[in-house]
């Protein structure tokens, strides 16, 4: 009996061990040291902290658990203007934005590594503007639309023929700009709208639904310049496996 109980400890270790080389098998080794993280005050899904410099938000928890899964710093993470993280994340190996929608122009120098969050966006109006009534895209052209610098709405606009945009920096400026009557109509998604309203002290009830935008993926990810090495995309892929109800 007792060489029995010696040889089921020595099962029971030898299955430990492949258990234990499993696990550090599941995320690729791969030097992470250069990676860098770009993202702007985008509530509700980026929600910056300048108390303790981590931001937070909807899109920014998957991110964030992936980062302790990899064992890097929250401050990996960089809040900056959505222009300069754009560009950064297109022209530099290692860096990756988020949240960012795919495009086809985007797929030629961006990885997208990790959905974050399905969304859908409409064309919004101020409740008060009862002129404006919108049943498709060609109504739509008819008008001012805000809109950020190169988010991917500024790049669906352009493509499909828009001419009429007033462009902001960051999407609480677009908002503010809209309120203020500098444009007719703003696409945005319903949390979004609402989201960057309340934080403005604006009540929410002030903006409508207008039109809603059926030939637009706007899922959000976290996407890596396209010349990242393959290693540490796939590191980042396989750290955020199971985190989709995030």
């Amino acid at each position: 009996m007792g060489g029995g109980g010696r040889s089921r400890r020595e099962k029971w270790r030898k299955s430990a061990a492949v258990a234990l080389c499993v696990v550090a098998q599941a995320i690729p080794a791969a030097d992470l040291s250069g990676v860098r993280i770009y993202t702007d005050n985008d509530p509700p899904y980026v929600i910056a902290d300048d108390k303790t410099g981590i931001p937070g938000g909807t899109a920014t928890r998957k991110v964030l658990a992936i980062l302790v899964r990899l064992k890097l710093p929250a401050s990996t993470i960089r809040v900056v203007p959505w222009s300069r993280g754009y560009n950064e994340a297109k022209n530099r190996p290692y860096a990756m934005i988020f949240p960012i929608a795919k495009t086809r122009e985007r797929q030629g120098f961006l990885d997208f590594t990790v959905k974050l969050l399905d969304s859908e966006v409409s064309f919004y109006r101020l409740r008060s503007r009862t002129d404006l009534s919108l049943s498709s895209l060609e109504d739509a052209r008819k008008h001012r639309i805000c809109v950020v610098q190169d988010d991917y709405r500024h790049e669906y606009l352009v493509g499909e023929g828009f001419m009429q945009l007033e462009l902001a920096s960051d999407s609480t400026l677009n908002v503010k700009k809209f309120i203020a009557g500098r444009c007719d109509l703003i696409m945005s998604t319903e949390n979004g709208i609402l989201s960057k309203l309340t934080s403005l002290g604006k009540d929410p009830s002030l903006v409508e639904k207008a039109l809603p935008v059926r030939n637009l993926d706007s899922a959000l990810y976290a996407a890596f310049n396209k010349a990242t090495p393959p290693d540490v995309i796939e590191a980042f892929r396989h750290a955020a496996k199971g985190l989709d109800s995030m």
